[in-house]
Protein backbone atom coordinates (compact mmCIF):
# COMPACT_ATOMS: atom_id res chain seq x y z
CA UNK A 1 0.00 0.00 0.00
CA UNK A 2 1.30 3.34 -0.48
CA UNK A 3 -0.52 4.46 3.08
CA UNK A 4 2.62 5.49 4.85
CA UNK A 5 3.37 7.85 1.73
CA UNK A 6 0.96 10.35 3.13
CA UNK A 7 3.65 11.22 6.27
CA UNK A 8 6.09 12.23 4.13
CA UNK A 9 4.43 13.97 1.16
CA UNK A 10 4.81 17.46 3.09
CA UNK A 11 8.83 18.65 2.71
CA UNK A 12 8.33 21.53 5.22
CA UNK A 13 6.53 18.88 7.36
CA UNK A 14 8.99 16.15 7.44
CA UNK A 15 11.65 16.30 9.92
CA UNK A 16 14.91 14.93 8.36
CA UNK A 17 16.61 12.06 10.50
CA UNK A 18 20.46 12.22 11.00
CA UNK A 19 21.98 9.64 8.39
CA UNK A 20 25.80 10.44 7.31
CA UNK A 21 26.11 9.73 3.69
CA UNK A 22 26.57 5.75 3.17
CA UNK A 23 29.82 4.76 2.76
CA UNK A 24 29.17 2.77 -0.99
CA UNK A 25 27.97 6.65 -2.15
CA UNK A 26 30.55 7.91 -0.61
CA UNK A 27 33.21 6.20 -2.91
CA UNK A 28 31.17 6.75 -5.81
CA UNK A 29 30.75 10.16 -5.55
CA UNK A 30 34.86 10.02 -5.51
CA UNK A 31 35.12 7.85 -8.32
CA UNK A 32 33.27 10.21 -9.85
CA UNK A 33 35.64 13.03 -9.79
CA UNK A 34 34.51 16.68 -10.76
CA UNK A 35 31.04 15.42 -12.70
CA UNK A 36 29.09 14.35 -9.51
CA UNK A 37 26.30 12.25 -10.67
CA UNK A 38 23.52 14.09 -11.52
CA UNK A 39 19.62 13.80 -9.99
CA UNK A 40 17.71 11.51 -12.22
CA UNK A 41 21.33 8.92 -11.15
CA UNK A 42 20.03 9.20 -8.15
CA UNK A 43 16.34 9.02 -8.15
CA UNK A 44 16.65 5.85 -11.04
CA UNK A 45 18.92 4.31 -8.29
CA UNK A 46 16.32 4.78 -5.73
CA UNK A 47 13.56 3.68 -7.37
CA UNK A 48 15.26 0.33 -8.20
CA UNK A 49 16.55 -0.29 -4.73
CA UNK A 50 13.48 -0.04 -3.03
CA UNK A 51 11.76 -1.99 -5.51
CA UNK A 52 13.96 -4.84 -5.16
CA UNK A 53 14.03 -4.14 -1.11
CA UNK A 54 10.62 -4.41 -0.71
CA UNK A 55 10.14 -7.25 -3.71
CA UNK A 56 12.66 -9.45 -1.24
CA UNK A 57 10.68 -8.53 1.78
CA UNK A 58 7.64 -10.36 -0.58
CA UNK A 59 10.02 -12.91 -1.57
CA UNK A 60 10.21 -14.11 2.15
CA UNK A 61 6.25 -14.43 2.54
CA UNK A 62 5.76 -17.06 -0.33
CA UNK A 63 7.89 -20.12 1.42
CA UNK A 64 5.24 -21.20 4.20
CA UNK A 65 2.34 -20.92 1.43
CA UNK A 66 4.73 -23.11 -1.08
CA UNK A 67 5.63 -26.27 1.30
CA UNK A 68 2.28 -26.35 3.50
CA UNK A 69 1.15 -29.43 0.73
CA UNK A 70 5.08 -30.66 1.47
CA UNK A 71 4.19 -30.06 5.48
CA UNK A 72 0.39 -31.61 5.42
CA UNK A 73 1.65 -34.84 3.50
CA UNK A 74 -0.75 -36.20 1.52
CA UNK A 75 -2.89 -38.81 3.29
CA UNK A 76 -3.57 -40.78 0.16
CA UNK A 77 -0.06 -41.35 -0.57
CA UNK A 78 1.88 -40.87 2.87
CA UNK A 79 5.39 -42.32 0.84
CA UNK A 80 5.55 -39.38 -1.00
CA UNK A 81 4.55 -36.90 1.04
CA UNK A 82 4.84 -38.32 4.67
CA UNK A 83 4.44 -34.67 5.94
CA UNK A 84 6.69 -33.03 8.67
CA UNK A 85 5.03 -33.20 12.38
CA UNK A 86 2.88 -31.75 13.92
CA UNK A 87 1.49 -30.35 10.33
CA UNK A 88 0.69 -33.98 9.10
CA UNK A 89 -2.16 -34.73 11.08
CA UNK A 90 -4.94 -35.27 8.92
CA UNK A 91 -7.68 -34.21 11.61
CA UNK A 92 -6.01 -30.46 12.20
CA UNK A 93 -2.95 -30.59 10.23
CA UNK A 94 -3.68 -27.51 8.07
CA UNK A 95 -5.57 -25.97 11.08
CA UNK A 96 -2.22 -25.67 12.51
CA UNK A 97 -0.55 -24.08 9.47
CA UNK A 98 -3.80 -21.45 9.68
CA UNK A 99 -1.99 -20.81 13.38
CA UNK A 100 1.28 -20.05 11.44
CA UNK A 101 -0.28 -17.73 9.01
CA UNK A 102 -2.09 -15.88 11.50
CA UNK A 103 0.52 -15.51 13.62
CA UNK A 104 2.44 -13.74 11.42
CA UNK A 105 -0.39 -11.48 9.97
CA UNK A 106 -1.01 -10.71 13.53
CA UNK A 107 2.18 -9.89 13.88
CA UNK A 108 2.38 -7.56 10.90
CA UNK A 109 -0.43 -5.60 11.92
CA UNK A 110 0.66 -4.90 15.42
CA UNK A 111 4.71 -4.05 14.58
CA UNK A 112 3.75 -2.17 11.69
CA UNK A 113 2.04 0.72 13.69
CA UNK A 114 5.61 0.90 15.88
CA UNK A 115 6.94 0.88 12.47
CA UNK A 116 6.18 3.59 11.40
CA UNK A 117 6.49 5.74 13.90
CA UNK A 118 9.78 4.75 14.59
CA UNK A 119 10.88 5.41 10.87
CA UNK A 120 10.32 8.79 11.31
CA UNK A 121 12.26 9.52 14.14
CA UNK A 122 15.19 7.54 13.07
CA UNK A 123 17.73 6.96 10.19
CA UNK A 124 15.68 5.19 7.80
CA UNK A 125 18.60 3.38 6.24
CA UNK A 126 19.71 1.94 9.61
CA UNK A 127 16.09 0.93 10.38
CA UNK A 128 15.77 -0.93 7.23
CA UNK A 129 19.00 -2.48 7.42
CA UNK A 130 18.10 -3.71 11.04
CA UNK A 131 14.74 -4.95 9.55
CA UNK A 132 15.84 -6.92 6.30
CA UNK A 133 18.86 -8.31 8.22
CA UNK A 134 16.35 -9.69 10.75
CA UNK A 135 14.12 -10.91 8.33
CA UNK A 136 16.70 -13.33 6.92
CA UNK A 137 17.67 -14.41 10.27
CA UNK A 138 14.19 -15.26 11.94
CA UNK A 139 13.30 -16.84 7.97
CA UNK A 140 16.61 -18.81 8.23
CA UNK A 141 15.64 -19.88 11.74
CA UNK A 142 12.28 -21.74 10.21
CA UNK A 143 13.99 -23.12 7.60
CA UNK A 144 16.75 -24.75 9.71
CA UNK A 145 14.29 -26.65 11.68
CA UNK A 146 13.90 -28.79 8.67
CA UNK A 147 17.85 -29.53 9.29
CA UNK A 148 17.43 -29.49 13.02
CA UNK A 149 14.55 -31.57 13.54
CA UNK A 150 12.49 -29.32 15.35
CA UNK A 151 8.67 -30.59 15.56
CA UNK A 152 7.66 -28.19 18.25
CA UNK A 153 4.21 -25.75 16.96
CA UNK A 154 5.45 -23.16 19.66
CA UNK A 155 8.92 -23.11 17.89
CA UNK A 156 7.19 -22.01 14.60
CA UNK A 157 5.01 -19.97 16.43
CA UNK A 158 7.23 -17.57 17.71
CA UNK A 159 9.31 -17.97 14.84
CA UNK A 160 6.73 -16.08 12.41
CA UNK A 161 5.71 -13.79 15.17
CA UNK A 162 9.27 -12.63 14.96
CA UNK A 163 9.21 -12.73 11.13
CA UNK A 164 6.66 -10.61 11.34
CA UNK A 165 7.52 -7.48 13.27
CA UNK A 166 10.98 -7.97 11.07
CA UNK A 167 8.53 -7.49 8.13
CA UNK A 168 6.67 -4.66 9.45
CA UNK A 169 9.40 -2.83 9.12
CA UNK A 170 10.00 -2.66 5.30
CA UNK A 171 7.02 -0.87 4.00
CA UNK A 172 6.84 2.55 6.09
CA UNK A 173 10.75 2.78 5.68
CA UNK A 174 10.59 2.12 1.73
CA UNK A 175 7.56 4.47 1.24
CA UNK A 176 9.36 7.03 3.52
CA UNK A 177 12.21 6.88 1.24
CA UNK A 178 10.47 7.20 -1.83
CA UNK A 179 8.55 10.03 -0.43
CA UNK A 180 12.02 11.81 0.40
CA UNK A 181 12.93 11.82 -3.25
CA UNK A 182 10.29 11.51 -5.20
CA UNK A 183 7.86 14.97 -5.46
CA UNK A 184 3.95 14.54 -5.48
CA UNK A 185 3.30 16.10 -8.88
CA UNK A 186 5.98 13.37 -10.50
CA UNK A 187 4.44 10.11 -8.78
CA UNK A 188 1.60 8.78 -11.39
CA UNK A 189 2.41 5.83 -13.79
CA UNK A 190 5.98 5.73 -12.08
CA UNK A 191 4.08 4.56 -8.78
CA UNK A 192 1.68 2.58 -10.63
CA UNK A 193 5.07 0.96 -12.07
CA UNK A 194 6.73 0.83 -8.59
CA UNK A 195 4.03 -0.55 -6.35
CA UNK A 196 4.36 -3.70 -8.80
CA UNK A 197 6.91 -5.11 -6.02
CA UNK A 198 4.61 -6.88 -4.23
CA UNK A 199 3.63 -9.35 -7.37
CA UNK A 200 7.13 -9.03 -8.61
CA UNK A 201 8.82 -10.16 -4.89
CA UNK A 202 5.66 -12.93 -4.80
CA UNK A 203 6.24 -14.40 -7.98
CA UNK A 204 10.07 -15.03 -7.58
CA UNK A 205 9.38 -15.95 -4.00
CA UNK A 206 7.35 -18.86 -5.34
CA UNK A 207 9.47 -19.83 -8.03
CA UNK A 208 12.93 -19.75 -5.64
CA UNK A 209 10.59 -21.67 -2.72
CA UNK A 210 9.23 -23.99 -5.01
CA UNK A 211 12.82 -25.37 -5.76
CA UNK A 212 13.20 -27.13 -2.51
CA UNK A 213 9.68 -27.56 -1.71
CA UNK A 214 8.74 -31.23 -2.60
CA UNK A 215 11.61 -32.38 -0.70
CA UNK A 216 10.63 -33.15 2.83
CA UNK A 217 14.02 -33.34 3.55
CA UNK A 218 14.85 -30.07 2.04
CA UNK A 219 11.79 -27.90 2.37
CA UNK A 220 13.92 -25.47 4.73
CA UNK A 221 16.00 -24.18 1.78
CA UNK A 222 12.45 -22.79 1.00
CA UNK A 223 13.22 -20.20 3.82
CA UNK A 224 16.89 -19.83 3.69
CA UNK A 225 17.25 -18.91 -0.01
CA UNK A 226 14.76 -15.92 0.24
CA UNK A 227 16.44 -14.96 3.44
CA UNK A 228 19.41 -14.90 2.17
CA UNK A 229 18.69 -12.43 -1.06
CA UNK A 230 17.25 -10.48 1.44
CA UNK A 231 20.03 -10.10 3.52
CA UNK A 232 22.49 -9.63 0.64
CA UNK A 233 19.97 -6.65 -0.15
CA UNK A 234 20.13 -5.68 3.20
CA UNK A 235 24.01 -4.76 3.15
CA UNK A 236 23.36 -3.33 -0.06
CA UNK A 237 21.03 -0.60 1.55
CA UNK A 238 23.24 -0.36 4.65
CA UNK A 239 26.42 1.01 1.57
CA UNK A 240 24.32 2.10 -0.82
CA UNK A 241 21.13 3.55 0.16
CA UNK A 242 21.11 8.06 0.48
CA UNK A 243 17.44 8.21 2.22
CA UNK A 244 17.07 11.85 0.90
CA UNK A 245 18.47 14.39 -1.41
CA UNK A 246 19.61 16.67 0.77
CA UNK A 247 22.12 14.19 1.85
CA UNK A 248 23.91 13.92 -1.58
CA UNK A 249 24.16 17.66 -1.90
CA UNK A 250 20.43 18.07 -3.99
CA UNK A 251 17.60 19.77 -3.60
CA UNK A 252 13.88 18.16 -2.21
CA UNK A 253 11.49 17.48 -4.86
CA UNK A 254 8.97 20.37 -5.19
CA UNK A 255 6.05 18.19 -3.77
CA UNK A 256 3.05 20.73 -5.22
CA UNK A 257 2.04 24.04 -6.24
CA UNK A 258 3.40 26.25 -2.83
CA UNK A 259 0.85 28.85 -3.58
CA UNK A 260 -2.36 26.31 -3.99
CA UNK A 261 -0.92 24.51 -0.93
CA UNK A 262 -0.55 27.84 1.55
CA UNK A 263 -4.07 29.23 0.68
CA UNK A 264 -5.87 25.85 0.68
CA UNK A 265 -4.11 25.95 4.30
CA UNK A 266 -5.48 28.93 5.10
CA UNK A 267 -8.93 28.34 4.24
CA UNK A 268 -8.49 24.97 6.44
CA UNK A 269 -7.20 27.07 9.51
CA UNK A 270 -9.80 29.77 8.94
CA UNK A 271 -12.48 27.06 8.70
CA UNK A 272 -11.22 25.56 12.28
CA UNK A 273 -10.36 28.88 13.76
CA UNK A 274 -11.40 27.74 17.30
CA UNK A 275 -8.78 25.34 16.96
CA UNK A 276 -5.73 27.20 14.97
CA UNK A 277 -6.19 30.90 15.90
CA UNK A 278 -5.08 33.03 19.12
CA UNK A 279 -7.49 35.45 20.52
CA UNK A 280 -5.58 38.30 18.85
CA UNK A 281 -6.92 36.42 15.88
CA UNK A 282 -3.59 35.55 14.33
CA UNK A 283 -3.12 32.14 12.19
CA UNK A 284 -0.60 30.00 13.66
CA UNK A 285 2.42 27.73 12.23
CA UNK A 286 0.61 24.72 10.90
CA UNK A 287 3.04 22.87 11.97
CA UNK A 288 2.10 23.60 15.54
CA UNK A 289 -1.38 22.34 15.17
CA UNK A 290 -2.16 18.90 17.50
CA UNK A 291 -2.60 15.52 16.39
CA UNK A 292 -6.61 15.08 15.78
CA UNK A 293 -8.41 12.12 18.17
CA UNK A 294 -8.95 8.73 16.65
CA UNK A 295 -12.48 9.73 16.67
CA UNK A 296 -12.24 12.82 14.77
CA UNK A 297 -9.76 10.75 11.71
CA UNK A 298 -12.33 8.39 11.71
CA UNK A 299 -15.10 11.58 11.11
CA UNK A 300 -12.69 12.49 7.82
CA UNK A 301 -14.38 12.23 4.19
CA UNK A 302 -13.14 9.22 3.07
CA UNK A 303 -11.57 7.40 6.25
CA UNK A 304 -14.08 4.52 7.27
CA UNK A 305 -14.41 3.78 3.43
CA UNK A 306 -11.49 3.34 2.22
CA UNK A 307 -10.73 1.21 5.39
CA UNK A 308 -13.37 -1.07 5.10
CA UNK A 309 -12.84 -1.42 1.34
CA UNK A 310 -9.08 -2.27 2.17
CA UNK A 311 -10.21 -4.53 4.69
CA UNK A 312 -11.95 -6.98 2.08
CA UNK A 313 -9.67 -6.40 -0.37
CA UNK A 314 -6.55 -7.49 1.86
CA UNK A 315 -8.96 -10.76 3.02
CA UNK A 316 -8.74 -11.43 -1.14
CA UNK A 317 -5.44 -10.65 -1.67
CA UNK A 318 -3.97 -12.11 1.12
CA UNK A 319 -6.08 -15.56 0.94
CA UNK A 320 -3.70 -16.09 -2.79
CA UNK A 321 -1.32 -14.56 -1.34
CA UNK A 322 -0.73 -17.53 1.44
CA UNK A 323 -2.87 -20.08 0.31
CA UNK A 324 -2.71 -20.35 -3.75
CA UNK A 325 -0.07 -22.96 -4.31
CA UNK A 326 -1.81 -25.01 -1.77
CA UNK A 327 -5.32 -24.82 -3.53
CA UNK A 328 -3.26 -25.71 -6.87
CA UNK A 329 -1.84 -28.92 -5.70
CA UNK A 330 -5.06 -30.28 -3.86
CA UNK A 331 -7.15 -30.26 -7.41
CA UNK A 332 -6.78 -32.31 -10.18
CA UNK A 333 -5.63 -29.61 -13.46
CA UNK A 334 -6.75 -31.95 -16.79
CA UNK A 335 -7.07 -35.44 -14.79
CA UNK A 336 -3.49 -34.38 -13.63
CA UNK A 337 -2.16 -33.94 -10.30
CA UNK A 338 0.99 -31.59 -9.36
CA UNK A 339 3.47 -31.31 -7.22
CA UNK A 340 4.73 -28.69 -4.78
CA UNK A 341 7.24 -27.01 -7.09
CA UNK A 342 5.01 -27.48 -10.10
CA UNK A 343 1.88 -25.83 -8.13
CA UNK A 344 4.12 -22.72 -6.79
CA UNK A 345 5.00 -21.90 -10.59
CA UNK A 346 1.39 -22.61 -12.30
CA UNK A 347 0.55 -19.98 -9.24
CA UNK A 348 2.93 -17.38 -10.08
CA UNK A 349 0.47 -16.50 -12.83
CA UNK A 350 -1.86 -14.84 -10.43
CA UNK A 351 0.49 -12.84 -9.47
CA UNK A 352 1.82 -11.78 -13.25
CA UNK A 353 -1.97 -10.75 -13.90
CA UNK A 354 -1.85 -8.56 -10.89
CA UNK A 355 1.07 -6.24 -11.99
CA UNK A 356 -0.81 -5.45 -15.50
CA UNK A 357 -4.13 -4.68 -13.57
CA UNK A 358 -2.68 -2.52 -11.32
CA UNK A 359 -0.43 -0.69 -13.55
CA UNK A 360 -4.15 -0.36 -16.13
CA UNK A 361 -5.94 0.81 -12.50
CA UNK A 362 -3.86 3.01 -12.26
CA UNK A 363 -3.60 4.68 -15.39
CA UNK A 364 -7.02 4.96 -15.66
CA UNK A 365 -7.76 6.50 -12.29
CA UNK A 366 -5.10 9.47 -13.77
CA UNK A 367 -7.09 9.43 -16.76
CA UNK A 368 -10.77 9.77 -15.32
CA UNK A 369 -9.50 11.24 -11.85
CA UNK A 370 -12.41 8.67 -10.30
CA UNK A 371 -10.32 6.18 -8.17
CA UNK A 372 -13.20 4.62 -6.58
CA UNK A 373 -14.92 4.21 -9.83
CA UNK A 374 -12.39 2.32 -11.83
CA UNK A 375 -11.65 0.65 -8.29
CA UNK A 376 -15.01 -1.19 -8.15
CA UNK A 377 -15.53 -2.23 -11.67
CA UNK A 378 -12.46 -3.57 -11.38
CA UNK A 379 -13.94 -5.51 -7.73
CA UNK A 380 -17.29 -6.08 -9.34
CA UNK A 381 -15.49 -8.22 -12.06
CA UNK A 382 -13.34 -10.43 -10.02
CA UNK A 383 -16.52 -11.81 -8.33
CA UNK A 384 -17.57 -13.80 -11.82
CA UNK A 385 -14.11 -14.41 -12.68
CA UNK A 386 -13.54 -16.21 -8.56
CA UNK A 387 -16.35 -18.68 -9.35
CA UNK A 388 -15.35 -19.18 -13.27
CA UNK A 389 -11.68 -20.07 -11.74
CA UNK A 390 -13.00 -22.41 -9.14
CA UNK A 391 -15.70 -24.45 -11.28
CA UNK A 392 -13.28 -24.48 -14.87
CA UNK A 393 -10.04 -23.47 -13.77
CA UNK A 394 -9.59 -27.69 -13.46
CA UNK A 395 -10.68 -28.64 -17.35
CA UNK A 396 -6.93 -27.89 -18.60
CA UNK A 397 -3.85 -26.26 -18.09
CA UNK A 398 -4.85 -23.60 -20.81
CA UNK A 399 -8.08 -22.99 -19.12
CA UNK A 400 -6.29 -22.52 -15.41
CA UNK A 401 -3.39 -20.31 -16.54
CA UNK A 402 -5.37 -18.13 -18.07
CA UNK A 403 -8.47 -17.93 -16.30
CA UNK A 404 -5.69 -17.23 -12.93
CA UNK A 405 -4.07 -14.58 -14.91
CA UNK A 406 -7.91 -12.70 -15.63
CA UNK A 407 -8.64 -13.45 -12.22
CA UNK A 408 -5.01 -11.81 -10.66
CA UNK A 409 -5.44 -8.94 -13.12
CA UNK A 410 -8.76 -7.52 -11.34
CA UNK A 411 -8.42 -8.89 -7.96
CA UNK A 412 -4.84 -7.09 -7.37
CA UNK A 413 -5.66 -3.70 -9.34
CA UNK A 414 -8.20 -1.99 -6.81
CA UNK A 415 -6.03 -3.31 -3.92
CA UNK A 416 -3.07 -1.41 -5.27
CA UNK A 417 -5.80 1.34 -6.87
CA UNK A 418 -7.34 2.13 -3.40
CA UNK A 419 -4.12 2.64 -1.35
CA UNK A 420 -3.10 5.40 -4.44
CA UNK A 421 -6.58 7.01 -3.67
CA UNK A 422 -6.75 7.03 -0.21
CA UNK A 423 -3.02 8.89 -1.20
CA UNK A 424 -4.53 11.20 -3.35
CA UNK A 425 -7.49 12.36 -1.51
CA UNK A 426 -6.30 13.24 2.05
CA UNK A 427 -3.07 14.52 0.50
CA UNK A 428 -5.35 17.38 -0.97
CA UNK A 429 -8.46 17.39 1.94
CA UNK A 430 -8.10 20.85 3.45
CA UNK A 431 -8.98 19.27 6.53
CA UNK A 432 -5.64 17.44 7.59
CA UNK A 433 -3.18 19.44 4.98
CA UNK A 434 -0.27 21.16 7.08
CA UNK A 435 -1.11 18.28 9.82
CA UNK A 436 1.57 15.40 9.40
CA UNK A 437 0.38 14.25 12.49
CA UNK A 438 -3.30 13.76 11.34
CA UNK A 439 -1.91 12.11 8.21
CA UNK A 440 0.00 9.59 10.49
CA UNK A 441 -3.02 8.97 12.43
CA UNK A 442 -5.26 8.09 9.39
CA UNK A 443 -2.64 5.87 7.59
CA UNK A 444 -2.66 4.14 11.10
CA UNK A 445 -6.48 3.55 10.76
CA UNK A 446 -6.76 2.59 7.13
CA UNK A 447 -3.42 0.33 7.04
CA UNK A 448 -4.84 -1.17 10.44
CA UNK A 449 -7.82 -1.91 9.05
CA UNK A 450 -6.52 -3.75 5.65
CA UNK A 451 -4.08 -6.01 7.97
CA UNK A 452 -6.78 -7.29 9.85
CA UNK A 453 -8.41 -8.17 7.14
CA UNK A 454 -5.23 -9.70 5.69
CA UNK A 455 -4.64 -11.70 8.82
CA UNK A 456 -8.83 -12.95 8.99
CA UNK A 457 -8.65 -14.39 5.62
CA UNK A 458 -5.51 -17.31 5.38
CA UNK A 459 -7.25 -18.19 8.78
CA UNK A 460 -11.18 -18.57 7.62
CA UNK A 461 -9.12 -20.27 4.92
CA UNK A 462 -7.05 -22.99 7.37
CA UNK A 463 -10.68 -23.58 9.41
CA UNK A 464 -12.99 -23.85 6.01
CA UNK A 465 -10.44 -26.33 4.50
CA UNK A 466 -9.88 -28.88 7.84
CA UNK A 467 -10.80 -32.11 7.10
CA UNK A 468 -12.33 -31.45 3.65
CA UNK A 469 -10.04 -32.92 0.44
CA UNK A 470 -9.94 -33.15 -3.26
CA UNK A 471 -11.56 -30.39 -5.20
CA UNK A 472 -14.61 -29.39 -3.05
CA UNK A 473 -11.49 -28.19 -0.04
CA UNK A 474 -11.75 -24.85 -1.11
CA UNK A 475 -15.32 -24.44 -2.29
CA UNK A 476 -16.82 -22.24 0.77
CA UNK A 477 -13.15 -20.60 0.80
CA UNK A 478 -14.56 -19.06 -2.62
CA UNK A 479 -17.63 -17.85 -1.11
CA UNK A 480 -15.96 -16.42 1.15
CA UNK A 481 -14.22 -14.64 -1.10
CA UNK A 482 -16.72 -13.49 -3.52
CA UNK A 483 -18.49 -12.46 -0.52
CA UNK A 484 -15.51 -10.23 0.27
CA UNK A 485 -14.73 -8.78 -3.12
CA UNK A 486 -18.25 -7.94 -3.46
CA UNK A 487 -18.43 -6.16 0.18
CA UNK A 488 -15.39 -4.20 -0.86
CA UNK A 489 -16.81 -2.54 -3.96
CA UNK A 490 -20.58 -1.65 -1.57
CA UNK A 491 -18.18 -0.04 0.65
CA UNK A 492 -17.46 2.69 -1.86
CA UNK A 493 -20.65 2.99 -3.23
CA UNK A 494 -21.06 6.83 -1.80
CA UNK A 495 -17.69 7.83 -2.94
CA UNK A 496 -18.31 6.49 -6.79
CA UNK A 497 -21.68 8.29 -6.67
CA UNK A 498 -19.58 11.56 -5.99
CA UNK A 499 -17.01 10.80 -8.72
CA UNK A 500 -20.23 9.86 -11.11
CA UNK A 501 -21.44 13.51 -10.13
CA UNK A 502 -18.65 15.31 -11.02
CA UNK A 503 -18.05 13.43 -14.44
CA UNK A 504 -21.41 14.49 -15.22
CA UNK A 505 -21.34 18.03 -14.47
CA UNK A 506 -18.19 17.99 -16.27
CA UNK A 507 -19.98 17.13 -19.16
CA UNK A 508 -22.67 19.46 -18.48
CA UNK A 509 -25.47 16.71 -17.61
CA UNK A 510 -27.52 17.09 -13.83
CA UNK A 511 -25.74 15.52 -10.95
CA UNK A 512 -27.31 11.81 -9.66
CA UNK A 513 -29.83 13.30 -6.66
Amino acid sequence: TLLYTIKFEGSRNMSLRYDPLPLGIRLFKFCSGSSPPKGVVYKSWILIITFLVYASYHMNRKGLSVVKSTLHGNASNTTFYPGWAPFNNTDDGKELLGYLDTAFLLSYAVFIFMCGSIADNVSLRYFLTVGMIGTAISASLIGMACFWHIHSLAYFVVMQIVCGAMQATGWPATVAVIGNWIGKGSRGLIMGIWNSHTSVGNILGGLVAGVAANSISTWGLSFIYPAIVIGGLGITVFLFLPTNPQAVGLAPPKQSNKDEDEERLIKSLQHHSEDSEDDDGIIRDPNSIPAISFCKALKLPGVIEFSMALFFTKLVCYTFLFCLPDFVNSIQIGGEHYDAQKSADIATFYDVGGILGSILCGFLADRTSSNALICIIFQITSIPMLFVYYHFGTISMTAQLSIMFVLGFFSNGPYALITTAVSADLGTSEHVRGNSQALATVSAIIDGAGSVGATIGPYLTSVLTNKRSGNNEYEYVFYVLEASAFCSGLCLIRLVVKEINVLRNRRGYNPIA
